[in-house]
């Protein structure tokens, strides 16, 4: 049965803060490894991504606000740098300031996928999918000091909840991660670990997404017409 909910993110530390000081985020309607524009939806993607972590996104080629016109040090600007060879893309994100600081850099995403559309959307969904809640740092380029402290963070997230009638799965150790298999064995899951503890970029099928613990157990994430869903996964490791 499907549902949406809304999740809110509480006992944060300077992630209020941190969207306070840094209201807005821009984002490229062309990123550089790119010919068109929003090539493949990955501009479209990004943006949907930062507006669901609570922030004002603009392209950069759209017009300012005038308080963001006259104060550039109110936005983060993003930049995707994208290593890849011809068996693998990978992209990573980079959050840079108004003095063009790099201060936030995103794990990897990467997909063995042949065809860009699907490669490209595999790997930009994987790096989106990790620095979600990780956007927890202070904006110091506006001169402003200011203190870390506890705070409650009522910024919505929607996510489309699935509960997915499924046997618990059995891990078994590959090379770099895992496969959830289920009684007859089936491969349900490839998972393959990050750098992250208990965060592994996975697939289950076609679909890729992220596998990840949190408190109530393991979720497989991913982004399904721009909208997040979480599947909650019964597993013994």
């Amino acid at each position: 049965m499907k549902k949406i909910v809304l999740l809110f993110v509480l006992f944060t530390y300077s992630f209020s803060i941190a969207q306070e000081n840094y209201k807005y985020v821009i984002v490229p309607k062309k990123f550089s490894f790119f010919s068109d524009e929003n090539e493949y939806n990955t501009s479209s993607m990004t943006k949907a991504f930062f507006e669901k972590e609570g922030f004002v996104v603009y392209y950069d080629t759209d017009q300012f606000p005038s308080e963001l016109a006259n104060n550039r040090c109110l936005a983060l600007y993003v930049n995707a740098l994208k290593k890849s060879n011809m068996f693998v893309t990978k992209v990573n994100f980079e959050l840079k300031d108004c003095a063009n600081k790099v201060i936030y850099t995103s794990i990897q995403g990467s997909s063995r996928e042949k065809e860009y559309q699907k490669s490209y959307n595999e790997s930009f969904r994987m790096a989106l999918a990790a620095m979600k809640g990780q956007l927890n740092f202070t904006n110091t380029s506006t001169g402003n000091a200011l203190i870390e402290k506890e705070t409650v963070s009522a910024t919505p997230i929607a996510v489309e909840s699935k509960n997915v009638p499924m046997e618990r799965l059995t891990a078994i150790t590959i090379q770099n991660g895992y496969k959830l298999v289920d009684s007859v064995p089936t491969v349900i899951y490839e998972l393959l670990a990050t750098s992250i503890e208990n965060v592994f970029t996975a697939k289950k099928g076609t679909i890729s997404g992220t596998f990840l613990k949190k408190n109530t157990g393991w979720f497989f994430e991913y982004y399904q017409n721009d909208q997040l869903v979480s599947e909650k996964v019964e597993v013994k490791f």
